[in-house]
């Protein structure tokens, strides 16, 4: 019985308009019910949803809590609102054209725009979630944007096998074994999702990178701080403020490196050498080893190596069987006390003053500490001083620095 009565002759004379064929005049019936219908359920959905949204939001404001300001900016109660028209229609429509002959195809459209707009309100849920979990420490260490995508492609697959599956009339189950065989096709589809998924776990069950990691990637020209780790890509900040996407999957399949051991370590590796002229290496004579141990870090070095070098030294009268202190090897030994001097070094890990192979450009003379201070510029500061220094005294050594000889001098 029809509850909603409209004569459509009626309002078409009304409007000049007539309708003479039975069939035509009571589709248009039906059409004008849904409409009013449709109005009734959006004007309701309307009134009610700016009432509510505006009693939730002061409540909201309210609380202390901080997840439920996260929801209402996610606008996840409005979306909620929306599920109202739907199910208002499909009630009305029961209750109005309860034996109407399409009516079961009319409540399939009905489902299908519920199972749409929940999938909507889910897919807002998940990110207020992702959004909360961000705002705790751990997040940095173990992002969960990775898997938080994967439930959405999920919930959102789901709803159209759903809806498909509700048009056809079949069971969603039977809907799923025939999409087996198209199982390679979908592969090709959701190739970058199934990677980057893959991609993901390993990212995040090896801690291979986190949420604000320094990496460096040549192969992508990434340098730079992870911004963001997500299904498909991760984003880096590279120190020139340009932002470089990297495939997830790359940085499983590719090797980059990760500073992040530095950071948390106690020290940051200055690693650098000089270059000594091998022309200027000779052994010290009686009057710059009394002009060096004036210095007061080296006369402890010298002051007790002379008394073993003298009792090493007897019976010996040819300079080739002595052993005797060099202008490098001093220098070394100054370079040395001088780094346990610098209060911006950790001297509880490795540190050193070592030669490498010498070649065409020298002794290499290296500097091998790590320093306390990590930020990038008092960290260059830091490193600079102490070759400015010993670049500014090696003359007293009597040692020359390599360096190409200029080709142009100036006139």
């Amino acid at each position: 019985m029809m509850l909603l009565k409209i004569d459509v002759n009626k309002w078409f004379s009304w409007l000049k308009l007539g309708i003479k064929d039975p069939s035509t005049a009571s589709a248009v019936e039906v059409l004008l019910q849904i409409g009013v219908i449709c109005l009734i359920a959006f004007l309701f959905t309307f009134f009610l949803r700016k009432g509510l949204t505006r009693l939730i939001g002061g409540m909201v404001r309210r609380t202390k809590t901080t997840w439920d300001d996260v929801f209402f900016e996610e606008h996840v109660f409005q979306k909620i609102f929306n599920l109202i028209p739907p199910i208002f229609i499909d009630f009305a429509f029961k209750i109005v054209y309860g034996k109407w002959d399409h009516i079961e195809l009319f409540h399939r459209f009905i489902v299908g725009w519920i199972l749409v707009v929940a999938g909507f309100v889910i897919v807002a849920v998940l990110d207020s979630i992702n959004r909360i979990y961000e705002s705790y420490p751990i997040s940095k260490d173990r992002p969960i944007k990775v898997f938080v995508q994967v439930i959405k492609i999920f919930v959102v697959s789901a709803i159209i096998i759903t809806i498909v599956s509700e048009f056809i009339g079949e069971s969603p189950r039977n809907l799923l074994v025939g999409l087996g065989a198209f199982a390679a096709v979908l592969m090709l589809i959701f190739k970058d999702a199934i990677l980057g998924f893959v991609a993901g776990v390993q990212l995040l069950a090896n801690q291979m990178v986190r949420i604000g990691d320094w990496i460096v990637m040549p192969s992508n020209n990434a340098n730079g701080t992870v911004l963001e780790i997500n299904l498909y890509t991760v984003k880096v900040q590279n120190w020139d403020m340009t932002i470089t996407t990297i495939p997830t999957y790359q940085l499983v399949s590719n090797s980059f490196t990760n500073w992040r051991g530095m950071e948390e370590s106690a020290g940051r590796r200055i690693m650098r050498y000089i270059n000594i002229d091998m022309h200027s290496v000779h052994f010290l004579s009686d009057e710059e080893i009394d002009i060096l141990r004036k210095s007061e870090v080296l006369k402890g070095y010298i002051e007790d190596m002379l008394p073993k070098l003298n009792e090493q030294n007897k019976g010996k009268a040819d300079v080739l069987d002595e052993r005797r202190l060099t202008n490098l090897g001093v220098f070394r030994q100054y370079a040395v006390r001088k780094l346990e001097a610098n209060t911006n070094l950790n001297m509880d890990m490795t540190y050193m003053v070592r030669q490498l192979q010498p070649g065409p450009t020298g002794i290499p003379l290296e500097i091998y500490c790590f320093s306390r201070i990590q930020e990038w510029v008092a960290y260059e500061k830091v490193q600079a001083d102490i070759f400015d220094h010993l670049l500014a005294v090696i003359p007293y050594f009597h040692l020359r620095i390599f360096q190409y000889p200029e080709t142009f001098k100036a006139s």
